[in-house]
């Protein structure tokens, strides 16, 4: 079964992953800002780990949290078979929007 959607906000969180690195869900929801709901952003984290598109992170400082970080190309290049052509495309371009920005 491939990945055909995800939800709001998810393309924003791997986008935010991929430029500032591991974040816990506070900072990503700070990151964010107030215009989206705690509720959304933990159904998109959810959705996100599930598909392999994120991936947890032990804090070793406070073992009640969890870093999240985005996958590597080599673990997308992985997910292929899974993700539909239209999200492996989305999900490169919010990976890729801060190189962009730099150039």
């Amino acid at each position: 079964m491939s990945i055909q959607s995800l939800p709001y906000p998810a393309l924003e969180i791997v986008s935010i992953l991929s430029k500032a690195g591991n974040l816990t869900a506070k900072e990503i929801q700070e990151r964010l800002g107030d215009d989206v709901e705690s509720k959304a952003v933990k159904y998109a984290l959810r959705r996100l780990l599930e598909n392999h598109v994120i991936f947890r992170v032990p804090n070793l400082l406070d073992m009640r949290s969890v870093f999240y970080r985005a996958a590597s190309a080599d673990e997308l290049s992985q997910l292929a078979n899974e993700l539909s052509p239209e999200m492996t495309g989305m999900i490169l371009e919010a990976m890729n929007s801060e190189e962009k920005a730099k150039t």
